[in-house]
């Protein structure tokens, strides 16, 4: 079985890791800025829509889902040298993205905004789109008929009820010593946003005054300080593995091999 796909600078494609140039076109919301976006988006909404206990559960289940597939797909990647197969990547060609789409979806659910939650999937492929196809251009016209067969039997981005069968090698060709803690860093940054947007919830632009609370919490008051203590918490730790990455470029980045 041959080895397939790699990613790009924040993890996707084996385009631009290569150092191969792909010309890019510019465009008004592309997958760099579409984050931005959703997360201004979710900031401005926790602050009019409230959430519900369900909502809650199911956001910060995707979250913990897609920042496991953001980890599972690092640690299976073998970036630069060959076409990826195996493992998450026999079930989807960009698993990568996916995780970033759950991710994405999680602070929808979490802000409580049912609109932005059904605008998303329409903004996610207006911005990864073009991406998309230019990186898949590169890798048929760099791995031939290995990538068409790859394109014909494995979905892009969403598995089917075919590529789900191959559940069982989900793991295959994992290495803890490819994730880098850049994407650690990655990671609690995502888990940092995720308890923002409930802190946002728990304090309303209208209660600003509650704001004291936070410092000093009163006995019905600890679901603020708590939601500001974790984002706190993983924010800060975002902060050191990138600190601890850019001080030891040479050990942290990951191993590619």
């Amino acid at each position: 079985m041959n080895l397939r796909h790699a990613s790009i600078a924040s993890g996707g494609s084996q385009a631009v890791q290569e150092g191969t140039a792909v010309r890019t076109e510019k465009h008004l919301l592309t997958r760099s800025n579409l984050r931005d976006l959703v997360i201004l988006c979710c900031f401005a909404s926790s602050a009019i829509y409230g959430n519900s206990v369900t909502s809650i559960v199911i956001g910060f289940s995707l979250l913990a889902i897609g920042c496991f597939l953001h980890i599972v797909a690092k640690g299976i990647l073998i970036r630069n040298v060959v076409l990826c197969n195996r493992g998450v990547y026999a079930m989807v060609r960009h698993p990568y993205y996916l995780a970033n789409y759950l991710i994405d979806c999680s602070f929808c659910v979490l802000s409580g905004n049912p609109y932005l939650f059904v605008a998303y999937p329409f903004l996610f492929f207006w911005s990864y789109g073009p991406t998309l196809r230019k990186e898949e251009e590169f890798l048929a016209s760099k791995h031939g008929d290995s990538f068409l067969n790859d394109s014909f039997n494995i979905p892009q981005v969403f598995p089917d009820k075919a590529s789900l069968k191959e559940w069982r090698g989900f793991f295959e060709g994992f290495s803890i010593r490819r994730i880098s803690l850049k994407e650690c860093s990655r990671i609690t940054r995502f888990c940092s946003l995720g308890f923002t947007i409930m802190l946002i919830h728990a304090v309303r632009v209208g209660n600003l005054r509650e704001l004291s609370y936070l410092f000093h919490p009163a006995r019905s008051d600890y679901d603020e300080f708590s939601f500001m203590l974790l984002a706190a918490g993983f924010f800060f730790l975002s902060l050191i593995f990138m600190r601890v990455a850019r001080k030891y470029p040479s050990v942290w980045q990951g191993s590619s091999e």
